[in-house]
């Protein structure tokens, strides 16, 4: 019995001593985790709420209803911006609205982290201002440092542009060029648009 009497009263003492640490590690802890259960529920309610958002767009952006769409884009971040302006420019220039589609990509072209959705944008901007007859801000986007993987698609551009200039010789280097980069792989009509400048010289 007195044994057991020790042990309660060195119980009394510890608790006595470090009761207060226990209890507030206690608290601490459960705050910890149910602090950071909301916290892993906001991010999910937030991922779900810009799905939803990306949804609506690509909706409006298949409706074709650009204007929708471009408000629509205000209300995104990160890279789901970026493709989804890629997605409403796609539109615009099916409506055959370049200038909208010239913003749009620009800004695409802006906010893009990702080399490769600069490189799309970029692109499609230098055939944007090629269609509108802005030759010379088709030359300029296509200068910019771009992955190597879009240098054929880019000489081919250039061989557009050029050739839109009516520059022939320019424009059979820069197909050349392209050619040479296994372009007519994946543009079939970079081989056509060669062979016919070829056959001009």
């Amino acid at each position: 019995m007195e044994h057991e009497d020790q042990q309660v009263e060195q119980i009394k003492q510890f608790l006595r001593e470090y009761g207060i640490w226990i209890g507030a590690g206690v608290v601490i802890g459960l705050g910890s985790l149910f602090g950071w259960r909301a916290y892993q529920g906001a991010q999910v309610e937030a991922a779900q709420s810009r799905t939803a958002v990306y949804q609506q767009l690509a909706t409006q952006v298949q409706d074709g209803d650009v204007d929708g769409a471009e408000q629509m884009l205000a209300e995104l971040g990160g890279s789901h911006v970026v493709v989804a302006r890629l997605q409403v420019a796609q539109q615009a220039i099916q409506a055959g609205d370049l200038e909208r589609a010239a913003s749009l990509l620009q800004q695409a072209q802006q906010d893009s982290d990702e080399p490769v959705l600069r490189a799309v944008a970029t692109t499609r901007l230098a055939r944007v201002y090629l269609a509108l007859g802005q030759h010379d801000q088709a030359l300029q986007a296509l200068n910019q440092r771009l992955p190597e993987s879009f240098k054929a698609q880019v000489e081919e551009v250039r061989g557009d542009v050029y050739l839109a200039q009516g520059n022939a010789a320019q424009a059979r280097q820069a197909y050349q060029t392209a050619v040479d980069l296994g372009g007519a792989q994946t543009s079939p009509a970079l081989q056509m648009k060669f062979e016919n400048l070829a056959g001009e010289s």
